[in-house]
Parts: structure tokens; sequence; C-alpha cells
């Protein structure tokens, strides 16, 4: 399962960071700064000139919400949330599975992992680790590197995923910080992923559903621009 859904996150999460402005604020900030969504049962402070959207997941393995940053230098700087059921999963065996999952893209290269640690973020048992990739969008690399905790409560388990580019990664790295400390299970009333306020995804964001497909691609037609470009 955690191959789809980092996948799904990485792929969003480059895609909301190149084009953040097409998608929808929430109204649902507090009087105390703090960001609440009954629904799905969480809360949290966003970082200060960041953009909490709130999203129809029009994909299983699409993030519930995801909070943007000022873009630099062609790059928006991404938080993403999202709410999986556990189904009786331990937090030990899911990241054991999920690692499993996810060798194929480090073995192709794809993907390095950086770190991996477990612990209590606000009481609660959580996975923690880091990785990065090459990304291509628009004949313009990017190195990313991703921080990505997934803390078990309320059997689900809420996978926060921070994106940037690596010269930068360290520059947002507080605020990613300050929305892990703030971080806070709330009752929900409800289990469906309603919001305040969707916005529906387009079919694009659907069909990035995989790093080896959609970095392969990219990769490739970066090569046969080059070969293009030396035979003319």
């Amino acid at each position: 399962m955690r191959f789809n859904i980092l996948v799904s996150s990485i792929c969003f999460l480059l895609f909301v960071s190149l084009t953040p402005q097409i998608f929808a604020s929430s109204n649902s900030t507090e009087e105390t700064g703090n960001y609440a969504n009954q629904p799905l049962g969480f809360s949290f402070h966003p970082p200060d000139n960041w953009t909490v959207q709130e999203l129809k997941k029009t994909q299983p393995n699409a993030p519930d919400v995801v909070v943007v940053g000022p873009k630099i230098e062609g790059f928006a700087p991404a938080i993403s949330i999202s709410v999986i059921n556990s189904n009786g999963t331990l937090l030990e065996e899911y990241v054991k599975d999920e690692k499993t999952r996810l060798q194929p893209a480090v073995d192709a290269g794809r993907l390095i992992f950086l770190s991996d640690e477990t612990k209590k973020i606000n009481g609660y048992d959580a996975d923690i680790s880091e990785s990065k990739g090459e990304f291509i969008s628009q004949n313009q690399g990017f190195i990313i590197k991703f921080k990505e905790a997934t803390i078990s409560a309320n059997d689900k388990f809420y996978a926060i995923t921070y994106a940037n580019q690596e010269k930068h990664f360290d520059d947002e790295l507080q605020n990613f910080d300050d929305v892990l400390n703030s971080f806070q299970i709330v009752s929900n009333k409800s289990n469906e992923s309603s919001t305040n306020f969707t916005f529906e995804i387009g079919i694009g964001v659907g069909i990035m559903i995989g790093i080896g497909t959609a970095v392969g691609i990219l990769i490739k037609r970066k090569k046969s621009l080059k070969k293009s470009q030396n035979s003319s």
C-alpha cells in the first residue's frame, strides 16, 4: 500500500508544487490560526503565508489535504496529508510491507532512501523517513527531497509528506516540523471524507500513478529531445 500512497503523494505534490494556483483554498482555519478538519479527524497549525487546500479525492490514493508554500525557482514547497484505514495492521508491519513494495523503485534508481526512524509525535507512534529522487517537468529537472511521517492512531494511519527542491529543503523544514508538532487527532462524527470546500482534481492527476511510468516517460522524452537536438 505504501508504494501506491507514496507514489501518488510524490506525483501529486510535484503537480501541485508546479501549478499551485489552480487549486482552491480552504476556509476551515479557526480563529487560533489552526486548521481543523472534523470529517477527517485532525487539526494542525499551517505555516504562515502557506495555502491550505482541501481536495475532493477522485483517486483513492491522492492526498486529502495539501498545504502549499510560495513558489521558489519554479517550484512550490508542499505538505500533504493522507488518511488511511489501518484495517488492524500494526505500524511496524505497515512500514515493513511498504518498504518491500518500494524496493523496485529504489533498485531502479528512481528513489533513494536517506533515513528512517520510529518515534513519538504528540504521544502517537510514528515512523519518519526521508528520500529523494530526480524528476523532470517541461524539460526542467528537479532534485526533490521528501520527508514523510506516518502516524498511527484511532485505527488509521496519517501520512504527512513534505516535498521541496533539495537545495531549498532545509529552508522550509521547520515549517514541516511545526505542522507535526501541532498535529492533533480530533473526534470526528463522520467517516466520510467530505470537506467544507472541495475542488475536483482533473484526470491529469489520475494518470500520474507510478514513479516508474511517470518518471520513466519524462526521462525518455528528455533523452529523445537531446537526440533530436544533436542530430539537427
